[in-house]
């Protein structure tokens, strides 16, 4: 503190400082012989030789003035106040969504019993609010004890580059920030000075328990392996550069491509509402809404596509193709005549309704089954059922009537299936084309006939289903597309 004023009279001695900051005014009294005789008005006179008069303290003055009339004095106390600058506030930008940052910063610190559902961002869709950027203000100037004023400063606008994927919706009713809204569906991406909506989901490692399942409202690339288990759902296309390693769900309604190895599993599946593409596929059960295209091999496979599967330059061994265009392919089946079928079908039949009315068929036989075990020969023989004791025959009839119910269902949705067969026969010009070696153990098939192929036959030749005479024949080899 720095000493400002001195004064001394019979009733008493003052001192006056002001601290560093310029702020604050302290006054040290010592009462003089006459103290009691001691004024307020004498005090603030001095006080103004320092201050101006809205900065003092009066009641501090009056205690003062009080306790000096009883001789009594006063060391460093505060006696007046100035204000301070009120410095303007920078710009800032405040998220309204969780925003995405690759790497382990994404890993939340709570302990988690689910680390496949992690839910590290926010699905964004286009016209939803994302963040408010408000503006810097100007702040105010303050005033030193002695009545001076200190000057403010003001704020700094948010620096921040915002790419077309974000647009500011003005509000008239409000002018301290402006709503940022998302043109694209993506999630909300800040890196540096620089804010987006991303629309393709990029994980540059694998798929693993970094990240957790993925369900996006864009695009996924994955640049390595989608490990074992994990899931992936997007709106748009999903491309894994590594592989896929088994027991994972894979659904776009876009396209998918899975450049390396594709392993499937019993909990697995793929579909595409466009085209899925694939370098090696094992035990893959995979539906398109397009093509499948198999760049290598394919082993186990269940295909289901609603236009083509082509594999002109692969091996497809085992599993079932279904396709309605047709299929090509370089090998089909091996020499040890592997079972290995490909069916020509309509567009209804390849679609995930028939699949489903086939599995409730499935699961339909299968209680009928059972059913029919616990029935016993009481199912054929209903007339000895009036010959229960009464506790038995309740529980017989009960099976009974269950029995009939479900076979029931399955004759109606037998009569599903033979109308979505019947709806639309394949196409006139669908094909089978083996550009390699069709080997013995191929089966080609439509919903009505087939043909085994007892001998391996080399290509280029093409297998076409005839329905007038519900036989296969072999033709000279003509590609599906033309052009």
């Amino acid at each position: 503190m720095r000493v400002v004023h001195r004064f001394q009279n019979e009733r008493m001695q003052l001192e006056l400082s002001i601290s560093d900051d310029k702020l604050k005014l302290f006054a040290q009294v010592v009462p003089g012989e006459k103290h009691e005789d001691a004024q307020v008005s004498e005090l603030i006179e001095q006080l103004l030789q320092v201050t101006v008069e809205p900065l003092i303290e009066g009641v501090v003055v009056d205690d003062i003035i009080a306790q000096l009339r009883e001789g009594k004095g006063c060391e460093g106390r505060r006696i007046a106040k100035g204000e301070s600058p009120v410095l303007g506030r920078d710009g800032k930008l405040v998220w309204l969504v969780r925003r995405f940052k690759p790497g382990n910063s994404n890993q939340p610190t709570k302990e988690l019993s689910d680390f496949y559902n992690l839910g590290l961002f926010e699905n964004i869709e286009a016209g939803k609010e994302v963040a408010r950027l408000y503006k810097p203000t100007s702040g105010s100037p303050g005033m030193d004890v002695q009545g001076k004023p200190l000057p403010s400063r003001a704020g700094k606008a948010f620096n921040a580059r915002f790419d077309k994927t974000i647009q500011f919706k003005p509000d008239e009713s409000r002018d301290d920030y402006q709503t940022l809204i998302a043109t694209v569906s993506g999630y909300a991406h800040e890196e540096g000075d620089k804010v987006t909506i991303c629309e393709t989901l990029v994980i540059s490692n694998n798929l693993d328990y970094e990240m957790g399942h993925i369900d996006f409202v864009g695009g996924v690339k994955v640049g390595g392996d989608v490990q074992k288990g994990f899931h992936i759902k997007a709106r748009g296309d999903i491309e894994i550069v590594g592989s896929v390693l088994g027991e994972n769900q894979l659904t776009s309604d876009a396209s998918i491509i899975v450049r390396g190895f594709h392993q499937g599993g019993a909990e697995s599946f793929v579909r595409a509402r466009a085209n899925y593409t694939v370098g090696i596929a094992q035990g893959v059960q995979a539906e398109a809404g397009g093509t499948i295209s198999v760049k290598k091999e394919a082993r186990d496979c269940t295909f289901r596509a609603s236009v083509a599967v082509l594999a002109p330059e692969a091996i497809i061994v085992g599993g079932t193709v279904w396709c309605v265009k047709g299929f090509e392919g370089k090998q089909l089946g091996n020499d040890m005549a592997v079972r290995t079928v490909v069916e020509i079908r309509n567009e209804l039949e390849v679609t995930a309704e028939y699949r489903q009315v086939e599995e409730s068929i499935s699961k339909h036989e299968a209680a009928l089954a059972a059913l029919e075990l616990h029935i016993g020969p009481y199912l054929q023989n209903r007339k000895r059922v009036p010959l229960l004791n009464p506790k038995f025959r309740m529980k017989i009839t009960d099976l009974i009537g269950k029995y009939d119910y479900v076979q029931a269902s399955v004759e109606k949705l037998k009569e599903k299936i033979k109308a979505m067969k019947a709806a639309k026969p394949p196409e006139a010009d669908s094909r089978v084309n083996v550009t390699g070696v069709a080997h013995a153990g191929l089966v080609l098939s439509t919903s009505a006939f087939s043909l085994e192929i007892k001998d391996s036959q080399k290509g280029p030749i093409s297998y076409r289903p005839l329905e007038a005479s519900s036989e296969w024949v072999v033709q000279e080899y003509q590609p599906l597309f033309k052009g």
